[in-house]
């Protein structure tokens, strides 16, 4: 199968490098190709129109395109020209065009600042330095596209905005705060300058960064400029603290407040716990809920307490929740109501006591009403707790309490299908929701969820094109999917066998994640090569995906998909993998000893001559491998069993006379050597004989490959008394699967016959149980199915 999926496509994965090539021709992203259909025997149409994943931006079919240029890629060929030419002190673009390229970046980014990886960062980093030291030979209008004050808070706008990864953010750090100096230059206008939009994009930059420590000092320094801002800029400085899990720091805020003037009173600790809360950033709350307002003169208000209560609640906090829960105990029930049922349910309640609560305090008590929001609590905290039984139980509240459900109750529900697995169920709310496109931008974690739920669920059409139909305002509005929805959608078009779509998805994609969050993608990829069902060109074609899209996969799981090829009795395949581990730059990614064994192990399986020969020549050329007796094991192997006994005994010398010597799997392989060596059955004799002399311990296993290679010459007298004295050599009588190796090794069909009659007289039981099996025709006679001798390395 030719795969679509070319290192053109996937250049932007790696470190998202911008195209280099000019032209590109456009696939329909959802139809087989050509000459798949062909060699299925599928009838040709002359057009097919089917719901692709893209659909929204499809182009004519058969129409040549330039190649396109990710708006993350703008300007990036020309910075990385620079990078190279200042590695190899060569003529680099001169400073208009890298200036350009710069400028550039962060206009594309203005409305969608997106991600920055650790290659970008660098790139950029190295960029601003260049032009920052060649200011002074720069034109004008070069000079004003870089460094003039627009220019300079766009820098820190789209930096402040983007998501940076942790490979990145020291060049961004870096970057940002030079950027942050120029700005604060005198360029004639005088010093301090600086706007607050650009202050605060700063100090948001910083405190995200992991230096909250430099952002608070910003924010102390120009507090005149800052201190209307909205929200405080104090806010972000949490926030960095409660990231690194700074509570003292966090305790020290309303101290620094003070100092500026500014006092932490209620309403100060109500604006700040609320936004912290709608950031989830629980030890933030919890530590400046913990600090006295107003010197503890002054009480929190009952929105703050409510609120923190609701928040610790649904975080499994309730201990922590309990003194101030105790402090509202007072207060009316009607004003208190909807917090006391959802605490009563944290305590345990089910919709039953949580109704007989509901009916209690209500009783006679006409200002106590139960409204919409005290339900929806009620559900998302069951849904939290990942009950979804309780959520629905807690939903048939709503007639009984005479409740219409709105919009917030029905996605609630939606949640709790979701958490039950219910595809049906979710299907059908879906239908009922008046307007779900509007619904995913408002509950995007809950989307990621349903698409995730969705795309494990099957891969027919009708899952698919409501994939899709959730799928498409988040593309066109360029949302970050969260890695395991990623993740589900990369299963389902693995499994449609879209595989230009898994391109198209994974292409502008794969760069914004960590390296944790690409292994959650990458392990779907993988799985589905190991799988042994799928058509082994398509997974091929998927394994070269891998290659490209996931360079950092290490040699345990490359490993893994070598051995899967072995299994799918393709060597020259699995060969290949191997031949890719062994041609990686990086150290972590070439074979070990232990996958130079298994390599051979398989050529061994598959009786592959002349990849056997490949591999022994990268051995012997790789210096990083220790040839230790396993590797050794594998070669005799190898070469035993493509017929080569001279190369397996003269390694059997070797491995005698290292410094680690050989092991119980030695002997056995030396016995399946003797099997094609001309003197096999001496041979066999006098090592079993050493064997002995040297109280070797002699397992099932090796006295069984003795019997073989008896057998392979044609020794049925030998076989058969090796086979009477197993008990007394071994301790273990002979099995079924003693007697059908001996059966399938001896050569010819008269000596065949010559044991089953013998087996019959002598081992009648063990016979009839080896009938059980079936025998096929090979060229030397019959052959029992099912039954091999592993010779594990």
């Amino acid at each position: 199968m030719q795969s679509h999926l070319t290192k053109r496509v996937f250049r932007a994965i790696l470190n998202n490098e911008p195209l280099c090539s000019s032209r590109c021709r456009y696939h329909l992203l959802h139809t087989i190709p050509s000459h798949r259909a062909r060699s299925l025997g599928l009838p040709k149409f002359n057009h097919v129109q089917r719901r692709g994943l893209f659909a929204f931006n499809m182009k004519p079919q058969g129409i040549e395109l330039q190649a396109t240029t990710l708006k993350s890629e703008i300007g990036l060929k020309t910075m990385r020209d620079l990078m190279r030419s200042l590695e190899d002190k060569s003529r680099g673009p001169t400073n208009d065009v890298i200036a350009k390229a710069f400028r550039d970046f962060f206009t594309a980014r203005a409305d969608t600042p997106g991600f920055i990886t650790g290659f970008q960062g660098r790139l950029l980093n190295i960029t601003w330095e260049h032009l920052h030291s060649q200011q002074q030979d720069m034109e004008s209008s070069d000079w004003a596209a870089v460094f003039s004050t627009e220019s300079l808070e766009s820098v820190l706008f789209v930096l402040s905005e983007a998501t940076c990864l942790p490979a990145s953010r020291e060049f961004i750090l870096n970057i940002a705060h030079s950027v942050f100096l120029e700005l604060c230059a005198d360029q004639g206008f005088g010093p301090n300058e600086v706007s607050r939009p650009a202050l605060t994009a700063y100090v948001n930059l910083m405190s995200s960064n992991g230096e909250p420590e430099r952002a608070q000092e910003t924010v102390e320094e120009f507090w005149d400029k800052l201190q209307k801002a909205k929200p405080s800029p104090w806010l972000a400085v949490i926030k960095g603290y409660a990231v690194q899990g700074g509570r003292a720091e966090i305790k020290q805020i309303p101290a620094r407040l003070k100092k500026h003037g500014k006092q932490y009173d209620a309403a100060s600790q109500e604006e700040l716990i609320k936004a912290l809360i709608e950031e989830n950033i629980w030890p933030a709350v919890q530590a400046l809920y913990e600090c006295p307002v107003s010197s503890g003169k002054e009480e929190s208000t009952y929105a703050t307490k409510e609120a923190v209560i609701r928040y610790a609640l649904f975080r499994s906090k309730a201990t922590w929740a309990q003194p101030i829960f105790n402090s509202i105990a007072q207060r009316p029930i009607a004003e208190t109501i909807s917090i006391s049922l959802l605490w009563e349910a944290a305590q345990g309640g089910n919709a039953f006591d949580i109704s007989e609560k509901a009916r209690t305090w209500t009783a006679g008590n006409p200002t106590a009403h139960l409204t919409t929001s005290c339900l929806n609590d009620l559900i998302h905290f069951a849904n939290v707790m990942d009950n979804p039984q309780l959520a629905t139980e807690f939903f048939s509240l709503a007639s009984q309490w005479g409740l219409e459900p709105d919009s917030q109750t029905k996605m609630l529900q939606l949640e709790t299908y979701i958490l039950a697995k219910d595809v049906d169920r979710t299907l059908e709310l879906m239908r009922e929701l008046p307007d779900i496109d509007a619904a995913v931008f408002d509950h995007l974690p809950l989307m990621n969820k349903l698409i995730t739920m969705l795309c494990w669920s099957g891969q027919g059409d009708v899952l698919f094109n409501q994939v899709c139909g959730l799928l498409d305002p988040l593309f066109e509005n360029n949302v970050r999917l969260e890695p395991v929805t990623l993740a589900a959608l990369t299963h389902l078009l693995l499994s449609r066998r879209d595989w230009e779509a898994v391109s198209e998805l994974l292409r502008p994609r794969l760069g914004a994640l960590d390296s944790g969050e690409a292994t959650v993608v990458r392990e779907v990829v993988t799985n589905y090569i190991l799988d042994a069902s799928k058509d082994t060109d398509d997974v091929w074609g998927v394994y070269n995906l891998v290659r490209l899209a996931f360079p950092e996969t290490g040699v345990n799981k490359r490993t893994e998909i070598m051995s899967a090829f072995f299994e799918r009795n393709r060597s020259d395949l699995a060969c290949l993998v191997f031949g890719h581990m062994r041609q990686a730059e990086n150290p972590g990614q070439r074979p070990k000893p232990f996958t130079y064994a298994l390599c051979l192990q398989g050529i061994a399986r598959a009786a592959d001559t002349k990849n056997l020969e490949l591999v022994h020549n990268m051995l012997k050329l790789d210096i990083e491998v220790d040839l230790n007796t396993q590797v050794r094991n594998g070669l005799m192997l190898a070469y035993a069993s493509c017929e080569m006994p001279e190369q397996s005994m003269k390694l059997f010398r070797e491995i005698l006379t290292s410094e680690e010597g050989p092991t119980h799997r030695t002997i056995g392989i030396f016995f399946k050597a003797c099997e094609s060596h001309h003197n096999g059955v001496q041979e066999a004799i006098k090592m079993m004989q050493k064997a002995k002399d040297l109280d070797i311990g002699i397992d099932r296993r090796m006295y069984v490959t003795y019997i073989v290679a008896l057998a392979a010459h044609c020794e049925f007298e030998l076989a058969t008394v090796a086979i009477d004295n197993m008990f007394s050599e071994t301790g273990y009588k002979p099995s079924r699967k003693t007697i059908g190796l001996f059966y399938n090794a001896i050569p010819y069909q008269y000596w065949k016959d010559e044991v089953e009659t013998w087996a019959k007289t002598k081992y009648p039981e063990l016979w009839d149980h080896l009938m059980e099996l079936s025998r096929s025709e090979h060229e030397e006679g019959l052959r029992f199915d099912k039954l091999s001798l592993e010779y594990l390395v």
